[in-house]
């Protein structure tokens, strides 16, 4: 089972992944949050930092495009061109309505035709390797029967599916069964995502596609930091488990110095990564509410150590 780590927007960028692979484990493939590119220029020149070499020492990452149009991917592309990069992900799934009101990410898959001008525009110029990830459509899963052919016609590495819509964003039930059902209509290798936050989620999604041989998780990762362990059936003690947090999370402190000035915007980084770390610890709920209220990287550090000495009282 190959495992990949999903791109989320201010929460695995490469801070997040070079501390997690160098002290943690590493995934078979990570994935930069989205690279935006609008009116043939990039929307905030900024995301592009997170792909760059000198960033990603551990594990480079597969760069993600978020766009509509060839001119826009040759500008992406040209980008990951120059920083060594051979495979690429275009986003298809992002539900957000500031991205799907300009038809992309989840929006475009309500048209087939720009899709398709799409992957044309690319594939007649680009030596790249690329995957897809996308949902089962925008308003409707019934949108894919009109999307996987258009899919079909194309090399795509490989199609990362989401079995959601669009319009429910990240609320509301999986639908197991629609992916089983699509997947089986593309040609292409399938990878799954969503909402694996324990062994047992995999193990349903494997009784009803039981030759899935690769998934992207995101969420749970964040949740509970030895998934990828558990996953791949490796035994580590609770004092291993432990050393590998505080070199984690010392890992995080000291990029996140890098990159912010100040300790507000390192603290209110932390606490969006929290809303879901907490989740790994018992009494998660009151260890957020601390990271919340402190007020300087002292506190932080505090509040984050003795919570892992904890672990093993």
């Amino acid at each position: 089972m190959q495992i990949y780590l999903a791109p989320l927007q201010g929460l695995t960028d490469r801070i997040f992944r070079e501390a997690y692979t160098k002290h943690i484990g590493a995934f078979d493939k990570t994935f930069s949050p989205f690279i935006r590119i609008q009116n043939n220029e990039f929307y905030r020149p900024a995301q592009c930092n997170d792909i760059l070499p000198t960033y990603n020492c551990v594990q480079k990452p597969i760069p993600q495009f978020l766009g509509n149009d060839a001119e826009s991917f040759k500008l992406f592309e040209e980008l990951c061109l120059k920083h060594g990069y051979n495979e690429v992900n275009i986003n298809m799934g992002c539900p957000y309505p500031m991205v799907t009101g300009k038809s992309m990410g989840a929006g475009i898959l309500s048209h087939p035709d720009k899709i398709k001008s799409l992957l044309e525009g690319i594939y007649q110029n680009t030596n790249l390797t690329i995957s897809i990830k996308c949902r089962l459509g925008m308003e409707n899963r019934d949108e894919f029967n009109k999307t996987a052919p258009v899919f079909n016609d194309f090399p795509i590495h490989e199609i990362i599916i989401h079995p959601r819509i669009g319009q429910q964003q990240y609320k509301g039930e999986i639908d197991h069964l629609a992916f089983a059902e699509f997947a089986n209509k593309l040609k292409h290798p399938i990878c799954y995502n969503g909402n694996i936050q324990k062994i047992e989620d995999l193990s349903n999604i494997l009784k009803i596609y039981p030759q899935l041989d690769r998934i992207m998780i995101g969420r749970g990762i964040l949740q509970q930091p030895f998934l990828l362990h558990d996953i791949r059936n490796e035994k580590i003690s609770n004092h291993e488990k432990i050393a590998k947090l505080k070199n984690f999370h010392q890992c995080l402190i000291e990029l996140c110095k890098e990159k912010y000035s100040g300790d507000q915007h390192f603290l209110k980084r932390m606490e969006e990564l929290w809303s879901y770390h907490a989740f790994a610890f018992e009494n998660g709920h009151k260890i957020y509410k601390q990271v919340k209220k402190s007020r300087t990287l002292s506190q932080y550090e505090e509040i984050v150590y003795s919570a892992i000495n904890k672990l093993i009282e």
